[in-house]
């Protein structure tokens, strides 16, 4: 059975795209595959040999180097793997990353996020019908509701919480109040809620202690990041976050003194740490504390709620 896929290229710097850079055809031919790479509008002040990185479906490999020269470049290698979710890396100088995902992995997270969705209750007609699957549905509905219930309370917390800080902020003076008296959008009291917005996420998602030491982060998919200050909420967009939420299905949020860490799993090597601090994830950790290849922990980055 032979399949054939364009994957396209984009190029970033310091985690930001900038633009296409070409495309990756992968060719699967019962268990052999082909993947051949064409780099195009890449600095043209950057020229050399530079490894390319690739995941085939199983593991992440590095394959000799291709050569750029006045903006582009060719590079082509024959794969035994299953070449299934495919992702191609090339770090280049100055801060300048080459990257292409496949349309499988996108497709994947879509159908997931899909499948969690509240509208999948109304496509019945197109599943299996039975008693037993209509009681194991309407399990699975009584066991969500107080979960979505939780989250919508923590939004919630944190929308009372910036309007505070608003009414606080003008009645010091730091804002100037409008001339016309505006409809209020103030949310109504409720019970239970806490003033600190890190103690009401803590009782709202699943914590974990990811050192293995008394520090408590929680649990949060890409979908929960309207918890974080606006400013970062573009972190929903991060290819490097996405990957590593794919692979392990979580990141992690915790606070250590009085700063916020976002945390992206992931196997820790050196030039994983360099695409790391490229998309914004400035250390790594782990439960030995000192990170050694092939050890797993997270990458971290400052956050604001």
């Amino acid at each position: 059975m032979y399949q054939k896929e364009i994957i396209y290229m984009n190029l970033y710097k310091d985690g930001n795209r900038l633009g296409n850079a070409g495309f990756l055809k992968v060719e699967k031919k019962g268990r052999e595959g082909n993947l051949t790479l064409t780099v195009k509008n890449a600095p043209k002040s950057i020229n050399g040999r530079f490894p390319v990185r690739y995941y085939s479906g199983t593991d992440w490999k590095e394959a000799d180097g291709i050569a750029v020269r006045e903006g582009g470049g060719q590079w082509e290698k024959k794969e035994e793997d299953s070449l299934e979710r495919v992702r191609l890396q090339i770090m280049l100088p100055g801060g300048y990353l080459i990257e292409g995902t496949s349309k499988t992995v996108e497709n994947t997270a879509e159908k997931e996020r899909d499948a969690e969705s509240p509208e999948r209750e109304n496509r019945a007609e197109a599943e299996p019908q039975g008693e037993t699957r209509i009681a194991t549905d309407q399990r699975t509905k009584e066991e969500e509701k107080p979960r979505r219930q939780n989250k919508q309370v923590t939004y919630i917390a944190v929308e009372r919480q910036r309007q505070q800080e608003t009414v606080a902020a003008q009645e010091s003076g730091n804002v100037q109040k409008p001339q016309k008296a505006q409809p209020s959008m103030s949310l109504p009291p409720m019970e239970g809620l806490k003033e600190d917005k890190w103690e009401q996420i803590l009782d709202t998602y699943d914590r974990i202690h990811p050192y293995g030491d008394e520090r408590v982060y929680v649990k949060l998919e890409p979908k929960d990041f309207l918890i974080l200050s606006s400013k970062y909420q573009h972190l929903v967009n991060n290819s490097f976050l996405l990957h590593g939420f794919y692979n392990y299905r979580h990141v992690i949020l915790g606070k250590e003194k009085e700063t916020y860490y976002l945390g992206v799993p992931g196997v820790f090597y050196e030039r994983e740490k360099m695409v790391a601090l490229m998309f914004g994830f400035e250390a790594f950790e782990c439960a030995s504390g000192e990170p050694k290849a092939g050890e797993f922990g997270y990458y971290l980055r400052r956050v604001e709620l």
